[in-house]
């Protein structure tokens, strides 16, 4: 748990392994505030290693109880989906293919040299060509199996919050509840959600004050079947698109689901929704603090915490699935806890001299420790279905019996001073000792120190009298931090396992090391530089920021791999140093302001490049690859066109045919008499920066990384009397990314036809011999006869996006005809939508999620809620 800041506000600190928004009830959420730079998160020492998020939550507050409650419902449909072959297309596609592999096999042109008539008497393997349907029974043919269909659905929302607070001088309470139920899109995938969360603040006997804020959440979850597996492994999205459109979800006589005669370990959709797959989170995140100033200006400040989060998931295939079937039954039961506590304690010294020194002085320390166990159980060959996972020892399989538990702690000690001079010079210094037990004897303590400068520029005399110009403040910060995210890399594991002894038929239990250890392992360290001004004009009609950054990262913690005659394939190193550096520029205006109408406008930009500043010495690049890459690169070779009938084949690729990619020839190796690639001292290619007739790594290029170039979000909200309308875009840009369904499945006609695949209706205007007009390749465009050139870049696409996030539209009944029932202080009623729509020129499902091929689909959320206040 993070504690709450010596300012007594209830701030927290996202976690990052689980993170602590998915835990928190969004109503219970006063503010949410990004620290940017070194200077605002070094205090938080290795916990601020990726950032600091403080999350502030609604505490009770002096007065009368009030209790408010509010109710949201809403109602998704995927913004798309996948364009699939129907039956009938999906049926002429493999009587095409049946022509083209014909030709492609028995080499006749535009494959080769030969004729139909030529292949006839004496064709390829002695194949005789044939066609799977007639044109009879392709006229006669429905729309066939809709797998999507059968698998999605339109999800829903249910949200119920209760909130109770109130107080006096010395005693302030709240209290909440709420409900959460969603229903995805994907049929069998759901969560509800459970929080209660109580704090409570009470000062006594003058200079205390002790509080207790509590948070318990339970998360119930329904898992489909998801992911970028294949075969019997697929997730049920890959499974509906690439089942054959002919086969039948169910078969009602036999009470069985039916599968691809063709690819029998390809999973039937339909049957993965007899999967069980569930999962429960019972976390609690809790602290308590107490308080006392005795004197005037020195605030004592102790507290502690615990975050407890059980995590249980239990799994079951039944044998109506592929590979519940071939196992007889599989089924799983897996436990991890994970527990954090953290005591601190802090002193915090105030004062202000002559009216113009102002000192503010802080030192503290504090203690975290973090535990975790995992537990995971699992057998398969069972004699019913029924008992799913609950009977998981009748099983007559393999028995899967694991654990594991980790135990980490860390100390650190703080100082915090800051100093103000006439309300315009600011002055920030921060240290931080942390010491953590991942790390060896030697590298266990890091040191993180910052410093900040502030100048209110407008307070100045010159520009005092300025009425244009409301706040005017230049920053410039330097810090450092820590992170030690790493288990405990720095020590030996050895893991205890059963082996089979050939020759006796008998089991042995052994050991065996789990990991290499690295003594020489240290703290990775993150030094930022901040430059900033924020402004306002015209009384704040007008008013923003801008930040300048620059971030180094050194010593990076990541695996480093190790020669392939090693025990073990990698190690925990520290590998070399990255640097970003970026903009970020916020402006706020209000560009009308009346009584009865207002109109506000938010923008926000950000831009952020990062790249490999050193890396290790014996670091071996490909000869594609620079030091100072991007951290995130993308690389391939360079698509020209595709080559047409009647063209000749590029030098460089001589085996290339009609309907294939043609590949830039941009470079080649610097060769010696023998015509062996050179290199030079270091070890690295040498290139000649000039075509080679060659197609080969030399023309693997840099073309782009996978971050986004530039961000950007724009908000309006219009007021009108108790009227509210607001909008909102965001948009990435400058930005490439592959569309991985089409590559697998947009000209996967050699599936369709040699696996009884499905796949995208881009198969219908791929590349043939009477289509050679085509923006797509050929469905031979990745195979080849002696070399294989592949597609290069072909399938890369720009996938800058502007999507409308969110509108919505409020009303607030008016006080004075509440007043006339009495007991209702506020009753407020809004509709909103979510992901309404995208432009861009990305042709895949959607440019932001397609993270891999089959990706699960994003959603538009139509929303109505109503919130009162008793």
């Amino acid at each position: 748990a993070k504690l709450d800041q010596p300012d007594g506000g209830d701030k927290k600190m996202s976690p990052g392994t689980q993170s602590i928004l998915n835990f928190l009830n969004p109503n219970d959420i006063e503010s949410i505030e990004v620290l940017k730079d070194a200077s605002a998160t070094s205090i938080y020492g290795a916990r601020a290693a990726n950032g600091v998020v403080l999350i502030t939550t609604k505490r009770g507050k002096t007065g009368s109880a009030k209790v408010s409650y509010s109710y949201d419902f809403s109602y998704q449909k995927y913004s798309d989906i996948y364009n699939l072959l129907s039956l009938k297309e999906w049926m002429q596609v493999r009587n095409d293919m049946a022509l083209e592999n014909y030709m492609w096999n028995n080499r006749v042109a535009p494959y080769g040299t030969k004729t139909m008539k030529e292949v006839a008497a004496n064709p390829y393997n002695g194949i005789q060509l044939s066609y799977p349907y007639t044109d009879a029974q392709i006229a006669a043919a429905g729309e066939g199996t809709d797998w999507l269909g059968l698998i999605t659905r339109n999800g829903r929302i249910n949200e119920h919050n209760v909130n109770l607070q109130g107080g006096s001088d010395k005693t302030q309470y709240m209290l909440s509840f709420n409900y959460f139920d969603q229903k995805g899109i994907v049929k069998n995938s759901g969560l509800t959600r459970y929080t209660l969360k109580t704090n409570i603040d009470q000062s006594f006997l003058k200079i205390f004050k002790a509080g207790l804020n509590l948070t318990m959440t339970r998360i119930n979850n329904d898992n489909t079947q998801l992911g970028a597996a294949r075969y019997e492994n697929s997730g049920i999205i890959r499974s509906a698109i690439q089942m054959s459109p002919e086969v039948k979800a169910y078969d009602a006589e036999t009470g069985t689901y039916p599968v691809n005669p063709l690819l029998a370990k390809q999973p039937n959709p339909y049957s993965l929704l007899t999967n069980t797959d569930q999962g429960r989170t019972n976390r609690l995140i809790g602290n308590v603090y107490i308080e006392a100033r005795p004197l005037e200006d020195l605030l004592l400040r102790g507290a502690l915490g615990i975050d407890h989060a059980q995590i249980d998931r239990k799994t079951y295939q039944p044998r109506t699935t592929v590979n519940g079937n071939a196992n007889g039954g599989v089924a799983y039961i897996y436990n991890t806890n994970n527990d954090q506590y953290l005591a601190e304690a802090t002193a915090t010294y105030h004062k202000t001299l002559a009216d113009i020194h102002n000192v503010n002085f802080m030192v503290g320390a504090s203690y975290e420790e973090f535990n975790n166990d995992i537990s995971e159980l699992g057998n398969n060959n069972f004699l019913t279905d029924a008992f799913l996972y609950n009977n998981i020892d009748a099983g007559t399989g393999t028995k899967i019996t694991k654990s594991n538990a980790t135990k980490n702690k860390m100390e650190s000690y703080f100082m915090r001073a800051s100093y103000v001079l006439m309300d315009r010079y600011l002055f920030t210094g921060t240290m931080r000792a942390d010491g953590a037990s991942v790390f060896a004897k030697n590298n266990k303590w890091g040191y993180f120190p910052s410093v900040a400068l502030g100048w209110l520029i407008n307070e100045e005399s010159f520009l005092k009298q300025t009425k244009w110009l409301s706040n005017l403040k230049l920053r410039l910060s330097w810090g450092q931090t820590g992170n030690a995210d790493i288990g405990t890399n720095a020590f030996a594991s050895f893991a205890a396992e059963n082996a089979y002894v050939n020759g006796n038929h008998k089991t042995v239990i052994g050991v065996k090391k789990g990991k290499f250890d690295n003594p020489d392992l240290k703290w990775e360290t993150t030094e930022e530089w901040n430059l900033g001004l924020d402004f306002g004009f015209l009384k704040g009609r007008i008013s923003g920021s801008i930040d300048i950054y620059q971030r180094t990262i050194s010593d990076l913690l990541n695996y480093r791999l190790l020669n392939s005659y090693q025990e073990l394939p990698k190690v925990m190193s520290n590998i070399g140093k990255t640097q970003g550096r970026g903009i970020e520029v916020m402006l706020n205006t209000r560009n009308i302001e009346t009584k009865d109408f207002g109109w506000t406008t938010n923008f926000t930009f950000t831009m952020y490049r990062d790249k490999w500043k050193e890396r290790t010495p014996d670091w071996k690049p490909a000869v594609y690859e620079r030091a100072n890459d991007p951290i995130r690169p993308i690389y391939a070779r360079r698509a020209d066109h595709i080559l047409q009938i009647g063209e000749k084949a590029p030098a460089a690729q001589p085996d290339l045919l009609p309907g294939q990619v043609v590949i830039k020839d941009l470079d080649g190796y610097k060769r010696d008499a023998s015509g062996n690639p050179m290199t030079d001292e270091n070890g690295h290619f040498i290139l000649t920066g000039a075509p080679d007739g060659k197609i080969d790594d030399a023309d693997t290029k840099l073309i782009g990384s996978r971050d986004p170039g530039w961000l950007a979000g724009l908000n309006n909200v219009f007021r009108y009397k108790d009227f509210e309308f607001s909008f909102m875009f965001n948009g990435m840009f400058d930005r490439k990314i592959e569309d991985p369904t089409m590559a697998f499945y947009g000209i996967n006609s050699y599936g369709v036809a040699g696996s009884g695949l499905n796949g995208l209706k881009t198969n219908l205007e791929r590349w043939t011999p009477t289509n050679p007009s085509s923006r797509y390749p050929s469905a031979f465009y990745n195979m080849g006869r002696g070399k294989y050139y592949t597609s290069g870049d072909f399938f890369y696409q720009n996938a800058w996006f502007i999507r409308l996030q969110n509108v919505s539209l409020s009303y607030n009944l008016p006080k004075k005809l509440l007043s006339k029932v009495g007991f209702i202080n506020s009753l407020r009623v809004h509709l909103s939508a979510n992901n309404l729509f995208v432009i861009t020129p990305y042709d895949g499902l959607d440019p932001e999620t397609d993270a891999y091929e089959a990706a699960y689909p994003n959603a538009k959320t139509y929303s109505f809620g109503v919130n009162i206040t008793f």
